[in-house]
């Protein structure tokens, strides 16, 4: 199963997790290139940066993409001169966060059979559980 992969600051974990952050910003977001439809809602692992493992997930049921950056703000809780500064005069997309989860046990990159963390997101495949049933 195809999944995505993100690396994410611990300070914008912990909102995520608290659910003071809905929103997660990026300057790109997932989309099929080949013309086959995805799978929505897509599951987005979180490796936590400085941390060495993906420490969660959460479900990422669709996405905006916006140039009036100032609709972001109270989602995502980036300052918007921040917002500005990352987007270079450009859209940026707000990837919706549900149901966020910290693993009990964190799972090393390896795992993914990746050696270095995405330097934003990137996708993995994953066994899919149901047809290990």
């Amino acid at each position: 199963m195809k999944v995505v992969l993100a690396s994410v600051k611990p300070e914008w974990w912990e909102k995520i997790l608290s659910g003071e952050k809905g929103l997660e910003i990026r300057k790109s977001a997932p989309q099929s290139k080949d013309g086959r439809a995805f799978r929505w809602p897509l599951t987005v692992l979180v490796y936590v940066s400085g941390t060495g493992a993906v420490q969660g997930q959460f479900t990422c049921p669709g996405w905006i993409k916006t140039n009036l950056l100032e609709m972001l703000v109270e989602r995502s809780g980036v300052k918007l001169e921040d917002l500005r500064t990352y987007a270079k005069g450009g859209s940026l997309y707000g990837w919706l966060v549900e149901n966020p989860q910290k693993y009990d046990t964190p799972s090393p990159l390896a795992e993914f059979g990746l050696t270095a963390p995405p330097m934003s997101w990137r996708y993995v495949e994953i066994p899919d559980a149901a047809a290990e049933v």
